[in-house]
This record gives C-alpha cells, structure tokens and sequence, in this order.
C-alpha cells in the first residue's frame, strides 16, 4: 500500500524541477518493479526500508540496500527491489542539465549507474546529502517541500547555467519528441556532429542519437492507454516511427519487454514513473 502526496516546486525551481512526489509505503514482502529508461535523472531521498536496483547487465549499474540515491540516463531499464517494511521519502524527476547543477558535476558521471547518494562526493554537496534525514525529522509534507525549495533554490543560484548551445540542442530534441535529424542540431549549434556528441556525452551521459531514441521510444509509451483502443501501429506512425517492428525494437531496449505485455500505466503517480 502506498500513500502519495504531490507537491509543486516554487519561485526559481517551477520550471526546473518536476514535481515533488512524497510516498509513504508500507510492504509485508519484497516488493520488485521495473522501471524503463528514462530521459530524466531520478533523484530519491528516503528513509526507512531500503531497495536494490538491478541493471540488466550486472551489477556496475546498480545499488544494494539504498534509501536515497541518484540515477542517471540509462539505456535499458532497471529493476528495483524494496525490502519489507516502511519507506518514505520523495522522488524529484530532474532535467540533467539541471541535476548537474544541483549535483556539482558533468552528468556523464552518472551514465547507466545509480549511486547512493552518500557515495556522492564534493563538499558544496553537504546540504543535498543531509536532505534525508531533514526531511525525516520535518513535521509534515508542506514543512518537506519547502525544505526542498530552500536547498535546492541555494545549490541552483550557487551554480552557473549551462552552455546555452547545449541547453539549445537538447531542449530542441525534447520539443521535437526526438525526431529533429542530429546533423540539423550541430548546424544549428555552430559545432561539428562529432563534437555535439562528445558533449552529449560528458555533460548529459548519452549521444544525441540513442537519446533522440529515447525520447520517441517516451512518447510513445506515455500513449499506452490510447494503443489499447488505437493499435500499436496507429500509435508508432503517430510518434515518428518508421513501422511497427521499430517501435518493438525501442520497447525492447528501454524495458525488457514488447508493448503487449507490459502494464497499462495509470494517471496514479508511480514511486520511479517513467
């Protein structure tokens, strides 16, 4: 059984940060999901009953026995599995340009791994790591989210923005849902292909070619519902695919499955959604 309350980020942070979703969730057994790659940083400060996350190709990826951690962009999915008992916390979907910041480093650190975020290190990362148990102590979720503001707003206005180049592209591949040709991305940005990518890579973890993939392969997911009445197919030539067997493709890559046998996703706010 789980509990959620939802919280949105204020003054500076409102079109930075996603909102704060709070949990409560209480659990007899081991609980296990899989959750697909995303084009987001997870961040997840908790407390109570830790979890493992399992990347599919061993253990380099993943964490054992967490309670707050950051995940970066991946490009395949994960499984997490929490132990039994009470876990709190909240989780903050993060544009990485804007983890980076708030975290203190390139992103391309944190590419396909998650890390405890005790493992983190930098001194101007105190006030992140001591969010645990601030947030454990609070009195209730108002008296949390605005803890939130506080610290995150100070680490935001500590830091210096992105290169607006970078910025530029990868927005322009989030507005275009992936579908903007990356030659037309470099151009746009004054640099060579080559070059973008290298930036891609250090400063948000991915290429902007598998990361144009991902975001499609987001949109298309995000219509699962809609594929139940519609098809599959209607929603592939909908979202930029080339054909039906494409979209099973990405499917397969970013969670281990083929649309047909995964969930239908809900309007309920999930603990890692995609």
């Amino acid at each position: 059984m789980t509990d959620y309350t939802v919280g949105a980020p204020g003054g500076l942070l409102r079109r930075a940060v996603g909102p704060y979703v709070g949990y409560a969730e209480r659990a007899a057994a081991p609980l296990a999901r899989r959750e697909v790659a995303i084009s987001r940083c997870v961040l997840i400060l908790g407390w109570g009953a830790p979890l493992d996350v399992r990347d599919p190709r061993g253990p380099a990826g993943g964490a054992t026995a967490v309670s707050s951690f950051v995940g970066g962009l991946s490009d395949t999915w994960v499984d997490t599995i929490t132990a039994p008992g009470e876990a709190t916390g909240i989780q903050l979907m993060l544009d990485p340009l804007v983890a980076a910041r708030i975290l203190g480093r390139p992103f391309g650190e944190l590419a396909n791994r998650v890390v405890a975020l005790d493992d983190l290190d930098g001194r101007a990362l105190r006030t992140v790591r001591a969010l645990p148990s601030r947030l454990a102590a609070a009195a209730d979720w108002p008296t949390r989210f605005a803890l939130l503001d506080e610290t995150l707003t100070a680490r935001l206005t500590a830091t210096g923005p992105p290169d607006p180049r970078l910025a530029a592209a990868w927005h322009r591949l989030r507005q275009t849902a992936g579908a903007v040709p990356i030659e037309t991305l470099a151009a746009e940005t004054g640099w060579t292909r080559r070059h973008l990518s290298t930036l891609f890579r250090r400063e948000l973890g991915l290429p902007p070619k598998l990361l144009a993939r991902l975001i499609r392969f987001e949109h298309a997911y995000a219509q699962s519902p809609r594929a139940a009445t519609a098809g599959w197919a209607a929603v592939a030539a909908d979202t930029g695919y080339y054909d039906q067997a494409h979209l099973i493709r990405d499917f397969h890559t970013f969670t281990g499955s083929t649309p047909a046998r995964l969930p239908q996703r809900t309007e309920a706010p999930a603990l890692h959604p995609a």
